[in-house]
């Protein structure tokens, strides 16, 4: 038997520290369940927020255009003190970590910046500066169908021209290979989220496609993953198993976004008319909302294309989009094929605490947290930004309240109390100038029953028994009951 006080401490630390990062890298690449994408919704204060449901999960930010970046960056190029882009890309000032969640007591989990664009030279720059930044993974959009999106050929539009994007990801995967080089990045990976294949809304014929098997799809999908992982260090690939639908779904509209037309300024008489443009805009953004609710169930689901690539691209990860609400559904999707894991959405908005169980998906134990104990850890985080951004402007800090009330809205979904409790945030969203997030939530809180509170987040009702808002017309925000 070895004398473990003769084993240089050297050989030891170095040991440990091999096994931490191979076991790091493992649970990086391993993608059994994640948080998409998701505009207003996956910003950092969800991050924080969801680490107290899954410690692995993956999580998303928002598609952030990668121009942006750029510009904030070439603003200034000095990283540690450029507030803006800190800012944009959910870093703390203090710390430079990504989200604050990697001061968390409970953070494990990678997180990924997914950005948006189709500029290969912006989207490499880009990838770089969030490798820099501290996110663990690059992720490029070319699934989101939105015509505010696709209308400006991002997207879902850019599986029109799969070379197009071999380019710009072989141009992000270098980025990523020298900047992890150079200052010694680990473990960051390249992504792309992307659909089955593209049609055009106006045109496109919903009974046919039913009545289709999915060769078709698995052919457009196999030749697309094909093109850009031919030269690229893609490996893993996010596969929302539908159709994406481009532009609105009535031929006669064409236009993506509306904009002022010298033509419509005058009547036949010749006068001027007065065009109320916020309408106008108003009027387009409700027909893009129109057109991404029926993109999630116009066209129909093929999962099976996504479980026949997996099996035919063996050395490729993917990852299943798309119908999935609960864990049952996930391991109904994934177990028994070569799909890594299942990518949800809405439903982890929706009803948070039915993925508490995730983590099992790891082999980890479950988290034990309350619900009293998530509100009031989030409430203090509330206090600790809205302290941090006192100086910001008074517009800036009304709407990061928004964002912190709506982070916690869902968290009593299913239990006595809940619609009080999500009414008076409802209610008081309207005074963010007035009153502060974490003022809002405590008195929100009144009006759920201290046994409910005291509930573990591991007890809840099932999702089937909460109501959700599934017509076209209704806006979906963050502070809406369920979205659809």
């Amino acid at each position: 038997m070895h004398n473990m006080s003769v084993v240089p401490m050297k050989l030891l630390i170095l040991f440990v520290v091999a096994t931490h990062r191979t076991c790091h890298a493992y649970a990086l690449s391993r993608e059994p369940f994640s948080v998409a994408p998701m505009m207003a919704h996956t910003n950092r204060h969800y991050h924080t927020f969801f680490r107290y449901f899954s410690e692995n999960a993956h999580l998303y930010t928002e598609m952030i255009p990668s121009e942006t970046i750029v510009n904030l960056f070439n603003s200034n190029k000095e990283l540690e003190s450029n507030e803006a882009l800190q800012e944009l890309l959910g870093i703390n000032a203090a710390t430079k970590n990504a989200h604050n969640v990697n001061n968390s007591m409970n953070n494990r989990g990678p997180l990924i910046l997914q950005l948006g664009g189709r500029d290969p030279q912006t989207l490499a720059l880009a990838s770089e500066i969030g490798v820099r930044m501290g996110y663990n993974g690059i992720n490029l959009n070319c699934g989101c169908p939105s015509s505010a999106v696709s209308g400006r050929a991002n997207g879902c539009a850019l599986m029109r021209d799969p070379s197009h994007v071999a380019e710009c990801v072989e141009r992000m995967s270098d980025s990523i290979a020298n900047i992890a080089n150079t200052e010694s990045k680990e473990d960051v990976e390249l992504s792309v989220k992307h659909r089955l294949g593209v049609r055009d809304a106006a045109t496109y014929d919903a009974e046919h496609d039913q009545q289709q098997t999915d060769d078709e799809a698995y052919q457009e999908c196999q030749e697309f993953i094909q093109t850009i992982t031919e030269n690229s260090n893609v490996q893993k690939l996010q596969v929302h198993a539908r159709l994406g639908l481009l532009g609105d779904f009535t031929p006669e509209r064409t236009e993506t976004l509306w904009t002022p037309d010298s033509s419509e300024q005058k009547n036949k008489l010749g006068a001027t008319i007065k065009i109320d443009h916020k309408r106008e805009q108003y009027k387009a953004k409700k027909l893009a909302r129109i057109s991404t609710i029926q993109n999630r169930s116009v066209p129909p689901l093929r999962p099976n294309v996504v479980n026949r690539l997996s099996e035919n691209y063996p050395h490729l990860d993917f990852v299943t989009n798309g119908g999935i609400k609960s864990m049952e559904d996930i391991h109904h999707r994934v177990d028994g094929t070569n799909v890594m894991g299942a990518m949800l959405g809405r439903s982890v908005i929706n009803h948070p605490c039915s993925f508490t169980h995730v983590d099992g998906l790891w082999g980890d134990t479950l988290p034990k947290w309350t619900r009293e104990d998530v509100i009031q850890a989030h409430i203090q985080y509330c206090i600790q930004e809205e302290e941090r951004c006192k100086d910001k402007p008074f517009s800036f800090r009304t709407h990061l309240r928004k964002k912190l009330v709506a982070v916690p809205f869902a968290l009593f979904a299913g239990e006595e109390g809940n619609n009080a409790y999500q009414r008076q945030i409802r209610k008081m969203g309207h005074r963010l100038g007035r009153h502060t997030a974490s003022a809002i939530l405590q008195g929100a809180l009144t009006h759920v029953p201290s046994e409910v509170r005291a509930k573990p987040i591991t007890d809840f009702s099932s999702l089937d028994s909460i109501q959700t808002y599934s017509e076209h017309t209704r806006r979906s925000g963050p502070l809406q009951r369920a979205i659809s």
